[in-house]
């Protein structure tokens, strides 16, 4: 039987054992379609004491938890954890100081990337799990004994996967590898948390300075009604109706109505405060302006990337990591931008870990190497001519 932690007592006794254990596991149930922010409704934590399941729609204050998993002398270890750890910067005030993902783990000793849980599970350790109850209403009160034993397998397994990917990562002399790639993931969703969310409305790109404030003072103001009414925010003002409007930039309730989908909400009541954030963005001196940076690659960028592509794909198979982990699409272009004098200083590719593998793609950009079949029925038919490996 697997009992839901829902008193402060219960919750304080698994806050201790957490504090006990240098390494915990996490995973967490939540319903993100409804609300503003997703609505947690488990927090599944295991460490070598046992696993806990915590309820958070029971006890709404879970700052000691979110505290301990994230202490500095704590590793916490995930898998597929971008949510878990914006949980964390929520609860805590910080992501988990030391911190595993278990599928970057998994990626860089061979095991593919990304997989999922029961994948991993089976791979690393070969034991075959269930799934069942993904689409779950967590938010459902009482749970049944099989819901529970669902939400404890997912971080049943979790620290024994993480033992066997560690060891395997010492064996291959990759644990700074592992440290580097789980810093960089967490690094990227606390900065893109904090970004201006108005960025990454679908759309933004193609807009010019003047567009792109209007379009900045619609998501303040959309972002804030959403907040006050805990929905999400495309639902309150979908995005390309944001777009429409930052192009248009109506002065008049008329110029809403003429929007397309426009029907569909109200703007007898909001289109006052729509007219209002256009009419600040429209009147923003061209200073205050967001800069807005529209790249122009010059046309064998696209040609070299590919080119490229093919060759990371046979080092990756080489290195035995996975090629998602090894390079993108965009960091093989930004590696060409670079070499031909248009990027933004040196890139990331050719830092650490990665720089040490992708350093033949270099050589292939300055034709010092050369790239070829060298057995054209092999898994990895490519060849590097005066590769040195």
């Amino acid at each position: 039987m697997q009992d839901l932690i829902a008193t402060p007592d219960a919750l304080g006794a698994l806050v201790e054992s957490i504090r006990r254990s240098p390494v915990a596991v996490i995973d967490t149930e939540f319903i993100p379609e409804d609300s503003y922010e997703p609505r947690l409704c488990l927090v599944q934590v295991g460490t070598a004491e046992g696993i806990g399941i915590v309820d958070p729609l029971a006890l709404p204050d879970l700052g000691a938890l979110w505290q301990a998993l994230t202490d500095p002398d704590r590793e916490l270890v995930a898998l597929g954890a971008r949510q878990e750890i914006l949980f964390c910067m929520r609860g805590a005030g910080r992501p988990p100081a030391k911190f595993v993902e278990l599928q970057i783990a998994a990626g860089l000793v061979g095991y593919g990337f990304p997989l999922s849980q029961t994948k991993l599970v089976q791979r690393v350790l070969g034991v075959q799990i269930k799934g069942g109850e993904a689409f779950t209403d967590w938010r459902r009160r009482p749970l049944s004994q099989h819901q529970l034993r669902y939400a404890a397998e997912d971080v049943k397994y979790l620290l024994a996967a993480r033992d066997r990917l560690m060891a395997d990562a010492r064996k291959m002399g990759r644990t700074e590898w592992i440290d580097a790639e789980c810093r960089r993931f967490v690094e990227r969703i606390v900065t893109g948390d904090a970004e201006e969310g108005w960025r990454r409305v679908s759309g933004s790109s193609s807009l010019d300075r003047r567009e792109s404030a209007v379009l900045r003072e619609l998501w303040r103001w959309r972002d804030g009604l959403a907040r006050s009414a805990d929905r999400p925010a495309r639902k309150v003002f979908p995005d390309h109706l944001v777009i429409g409007v930052a192009r248009r930039c109506p002065s008049k309730i008329e110029d809403l109505h003429a929007l397309r989908g426009m029907e569909r909400f109200s703007v007898r009541k909001s289109g006052t405060e729509i007219l209002a954030a256009v009419k600040r963005g429209v009147e923003l001196p061209e200073a205050d302006c967001p800069p807005v940076v529209h790249r122009s690659d010059p046309p064998q960028v696209a040609l070299l990337a590919q080119l490229l592509s093919a060759a990371a794909q046979t080092l990756a198979a080489q290195a035995d990591v996975d090629t998602q982990l090894l390079a993108t699409s965009a960091d093989l272009q930004d590696l060409v931008r670079w070499h031909l004098g248009h990027g933004n200083g040196k890139p990331a590719l050719l830092e650490g870990w990665r720089g040490t593998i992708v350093k033949p793609l270099v050589e292939i950009l300055e034709g010092k190497r050369t790239v070829r079949v060298a057995n054209v029925k092999s898994k990895h038919p490519l060849a590097f001519d005066g590769d040195s490996h």
